[in-house]
């Protein structure tokens, strides 16, 4: 990746996402921006659907499948290996329904994982799950060594994010794949906080599953999430969790048990959402047209003014410093940081905030340096 700085040349896809016209957008880390093409994607969808009626669906399943081979381009995931599904939570729990907890009931998470995701497997300690959740020395990032004592002979999966969703520290995928590999586990890496603004490559990692969502960095609005499993793991998983467009011939309506699909369908359930697909489809072209290391560059630059303006004024980074162990936004934090938060987006400085956290600043590559330079000023002015 090329050194981080600002990429003026970025401000011709400004254009692109109408908020920006009366917004300083900085939020791409919990809901990326509308592109002014979705309301277009839709009525492509409508005009299908109004056209074709039902027969629609001889259209849409190659639809699905392109779409699902467009997104796998953001994390080097190959043609036929990725499933899109409607969120993370439904896929976490496919995946956790296919395996066999009796030889190895141990599943390994960090205690800095999203909520979500670990509602999920807590409640497959029904069927014999062990949960180990790896504790935070500092409640801003993960031990790496902690993790590799956690994954033993006993496990069978190690869930995991590649960055913690309070801080934006990132977690050595790598190394972790690695240790799991040699007792027989599998891993499974949540991107939804890096595909998009960080350069995943799933071979490089060797990573056995991935799961990510397109409504943060990818812009791609809520209902298109995606599963990526590893060539040649896919036909081992038989998921419990499962739905008629995962049969091998689903139109057929055959009587049950299902005979599951052998390509990435298998890992599908229910009617997918196709709506959303079409929306998320139209907003992965610009990312792709840039480049993620491109992004990550800008993003990186724009990055370093908020800290240091923020450590300047004497505000609390709960982000990693170095850029290489960070995602794309840093969380900025203040004793009356919940009541400025409020503040900022009554003016629509769009952040979020979270507990223990504070604010969480997010630049895109349709950010400026003017706009970081402006909130953080704000934020600094709200602080005092």
């Amino acid at each position: 990746m090329a050194e981080p700085k600002i990429d003026a040349e970025l401000e011709r896809y400004r254009e692109d996402y109408p908020i920006l016209a009366d917004s300083v957008y900085m939020n791409s880390n919990s809901m990326g921006a509308m592109h002014r093409g979705s309301a277009e994607a839709l009525r492509e969808y409508t005009q299908v659907w109004e056209r074709e009626g039902v027969e629609a669906w001889d259209h849409w399943p190659a639809f699905i499948d392109e779409t699902a081979d467009m997104v796998a381009r953001f994390f080097n995931g190959g043609r036929g290996n990725t499933t899109l599904g409607e969120n993370v939570a439904t896929l976490q729990a496919r995946v956790a329904s296919s395996l066999d907890y009796a030889k190895r009931p141990k599943v390994v998470i960090e205690q800095l994982m999203f909520p979500n995701v670990i509602y999920v497997w807590e409640r497959f300690a029904r069927l014999g799950v062990e949960l180990e959740l790896v504790p935070s020395d500092d409640g801003v990032t993960i031990s790496t060594e902690r993790m590799l004592e956690a994954i033993d002979e006993r496990t069978s999966i190690v869930s995991i994010s590649h960055a913690v969703y309070v801080s934006g520290a990132l977690l050595d995928v790598p190394a972790i794949c690695k240790r799991a590999h040699e007792v027989g586990a599998l891993v499974m890496c949540d991107v939804y906080q890096t595909a998009g603004v960080v350069p995943i490559d799933v071979q490089a990692w060797d990573l056995d599953l991935l799961v990510g969502g397109s409504h943060k960095w990818l812009c791609g609005g809520p209902g298109t999430c995606f599963l990526w499993v590893r060539p040649g793991l896919r036909e081992q998983l038989e998921p419990m969790t499962t739905g008629w467009m995962a049969h091998a011939a689903p139109f057929d309506m055959a009587p049950a048990p299902i005979e599951l699909a052998t390509d990435s369908w298998r890992m599908l359930a229910g009617t997918p959402s196709v709506p959303a697909y079409y929306v998320a489809r139209n907003a992965y072209e610009n990312l792709l047209e840039i480049g993620v290391d491109r992004i990550r560059a800008h993003n990186l630059a724009l990055c370093r003014i908020i800290i240091k303006r923020a450590l300047e004024a004497g505000l609390t980074v709960r982000s990693p410093i170095d850029d290489a162990a960070r995602t794309g936004f840093v969380a900025v934090d203040f004793p009356s940081s919940e009541a400025a938060s409020k503040v900022l987006v009554h003016e629509r400085y769009k952040h979020d905030w979270r507990p223990n956290c504070g604010l969480r600043i997010g630049p895109h590559f349709y950010s400026t340096q003017a706009e970081v330079e402006r909130m953080m000023t704000r934020v600094i002015e709200l602080a005092r």
